[in-house]
């Protein structure tokens, strides 16, 4: 599996990609609220990104959910 395909079609890499993108997204308000780039609230942006990454890795780990792993309809791919 390339890294490209794992991107598209692991959890873990939905979860990755959510939290990029909170805290891409939080660093970019926070630049065009201060005008400077700073890393002083980073770990608001740390906690933002992984509260809404949780759910992703919570349905990853719920057996009864089919949407990853076994009974998923991207088995065996």
């Amino acid at each position: 599996m390339t890294f490209l395909q794992w991107l598209a079609r692991s959890p873990l890499a939905s979860a990755l990609k959510v939290f990029v993108s909170v805290v891409l997204s939080m660093a970019v308000a926070s630049w065009a609220g201060a005008g400077v780039l700073s890393l002083e609230g980073w770990q608001a942006w740390v906690i933002a990104a992984a509260a809404t990454a949780l759910p992703l890795i919570v349905n990853w780990l719920n057996p009864a959910d089919s949407r990853y792993g076994r009974g998923s309809s991207t088995e065996g791919e």
